[in-house]
């Protein structure tokens, strides 16, 4: 009877996971890995860091992987690629959206990586099921392991060693607050407190700063450790499959196609009616003539943001009326197939008119960097528009896969092309040759360093014509009303404001900038006089009037302001 309860609890209890000392290692590369992570973080100040730890991270993951015998699909493969490549924007860029998109693109993109190396895909290749690949990816593949790494630090032949390092990493952890806060008290003894920092001659904050990266790197090397062990498991190969998600979207549909026309048939009533009485003032954005009312700047704005906002509502509702009308022999029916014509069509018309309009905007003002990502925003949605129009044509074309391939692709274009760089040569160029009224110096100061060999570059072009020299330039020559005067005042303000680089903040941006200075002869040792010039400049003071109030009484008023 004993004999036979044994062997039913043997039969029914799950026996714990024993980890290879290659995952013990794995194990404590994650930590590292972990408490690199927090280092990075903010990646927008450690651009240089960002992207070598995303190297060092898809180079452990590929090792491991291969180790293993796990071996990479086609599509986890390009992803991988795709996703080394994006984040080198972290040196070719100097955008701070872009540089957080891109480093969180890579990092999410591994987690797919990791969960695609072992088998754990809903569907093979390219499908449409991607979106519930990443939740599992992201979401529930490491937390269903999440514990695992502490059991695999003390695993195998590294048990003795590892359980060591972690009882004394605890131990240091659990001791430095008390130790600190001792030793806060006894600083009252002066003699304690120099004898202290002859021994401890360290900046207290940053060793703070590390102890917590360390600290708050264990979680995050849980969550990579258990990404990995999951997916070499299969741990939720029952968990979100395909055929629960074509059960659940099955189910949903019970909308019938007479109700689901009648939803949107108002909308699109609304767009007829607009159309016809917006006419001659939409058409007028492609033909390229500004209405008699308007000033470039007015036409431009008017409707713009609204105009966009109605495309993503249609894409909105185009999706919620796929999602939820009734369909006969999972085909779907013919009136799903024509809202969607129409709608794309309605959706393509409103995305060139904002487009033709913020074309109009733009030849007649420049770039900005707001202009450029709401068209290239409004050039996606037209993408997606299109794809939404071939699929009704052709029924096997992978939307959601297609659509997010596409906006992959245009984020690498955006990302890779450096756009703060692409708008100052832009509006420099244009500037030039006589097609742009004036640079927006605002502007261009706000797009940091990639703008400064622009502006240099703009400033020679000047000296050549005027016989000027802008290394020599200085508070004397300022003059109100002067174009001259407006840049050298930008780029002598940039120079000022440059922080000093570390090794990890670097970027090519600020490297061409920093040369593009030492060209100019503007260095960091004239910060004083850059901030001086342009106080001088913003403040509306001409020369005279600025040498004159300095033989005022309040004479040290002035030097506090303008220095």
């Amino acid at each position: 009877m004993n004999e036979t309860l044994q062997t039913t609890v043997a039969t029914t209890v799950p026996e714990k996971r024993q980890f290879t000392p290659l995952e013990s290692v794995a194990a404590w590369v994650c930590l590292l890995l972990g408490y690199l992570f927090c280092r990075v973080v903010p990646v927008v100040a450690h651009p240089l860091g960002g992207f070598l730890f995303i190297l060092l991270l898809y180079a452990g993951a590929l090792l491991m992987l291969w180790k293993r015998g796990m071996r990479l699909g086609w599509m986890p493969l390009l992803a991988a690629i795709s996703a080394v490549a994006i984040s080198s924007s972290l040196l070719f860029c100097a955008v701070p959206m872009i540089h957080t998109l891109a480093y969180l693109y890579a990092l999410a993109t591994l987690m797919y990586l990791l969960y695609a190396a072992g088998g754990n895909t809903l569907e093979q290749g390219f499908s449409d099921l991607l979106p519930a690949d990443f939740f599992k990816a992201l979401v529930l593949m490491p937390f269903a392991a999440f514990g695992e790494l502490f059991r695999a630090i003390a695993t195998g032949k590294l048990k003795s060693a590892g359980k060591v390092l972690l009882r004394i990493i605890v131990g240091v952890a659990v001791a430095f607050v008390p130790t600190l806060i001792v030793a806060l008290l006894l600083s009252y003894d002066a003699a304690f407190t120099k004898l202290l920092e002859n021994i401890f001659s360290f900046d207290l904050v940053e060793i703070l700063s590390h102890i917590g990266s360390l600290l708050l790197g264990i979680p995050v090397g849980m969550y990579l450790f258990g990404a990995f062990v999951s997916s070499a498991d299969r741990r939720c190969e029952k968990t979100l499959t395909a055929e629960s998600c074509r059960a659940v979207s099955a189910k949903v549909r019970v909308v019938p196609a007479v109700t689901a026309v009648c939803a949107v048939l108002p909308i699109l009533s609304l767009y007829v009616i607009f159309f016809i009485s917006q006419w001659q003032y939409y058409i007028s954005g492609f033909l390229g003539v500004l209405p008699q009312e308007f000033n470039y700047a007015e036409y431009a704005r008017e409707g713009f943001f609204q105009l966009c906002a109605v495309s993503v509502i249609n894409l909105i509702a185009l999706a919620v009326v796929s999602l939820f009308m009734r369909r006969r022999d999972n085909r779907p029916p013919v009136l799903l197939k024509v809202l969607s014509l129409v709608f794309a069509v309605f959706t393509l018309v409103l995305i060139a008119t904002a487009i033709a309009k913020m074309v109009m905007y733009i030849d007649c003002y420049g770039l900005t960097p707001k202009r450029v990502y709401a068209t290239w925003f409004m050039l996606i949605l037209a993408a997606v528009f299109v794809l939404v129009i071939v699929r009704q044509f052709a029924q096997k074309l992978k939307l959601i896969a297609v659509s997010a391939a596409v906006c992959v692709t245009m984020f690498a274009g955006l990302s890779l092309v450096g756009v703060d760089g692409m708008i100052a040569s832009y509006n420099v160029d244009r500037y030039l040759n006589g097609t742009l009224e004036s640079v927006d110096l605002e502007a261009m100061e706000e797009l940091g360093d990639a703008a400064i060999p622009h502006l240099v570059r703009l400033a020679q072009q000047m000296d050549r014509q005027n016989g000027t020299n802008i290394a020599t330039f200085s508070e004397n020559d300022l003059r109100d009303d002067d174009d001259y005067s407006a840049v050298a005042a930008s780029l002598y303000l940039m120079a000022a404001d440059r922080e000093e680089p570390t090794l990890f903040s670097f970027t090519l941006p600020q490297a061409r900038a920093t040369a593009a200075l030492q060209e100019a002869g503007i260095g960091n040792e004239l910060t004083e006089r850059c901030t001086q010039i342009y106080t001088y400049y913003t403040m509306g003071y001409s020369v005279a009037d600025s040498l004159e109030a300095t033989e005022y009484e309040d004479e040290v008023f002035y030097d506090d302001v303008y220095y």
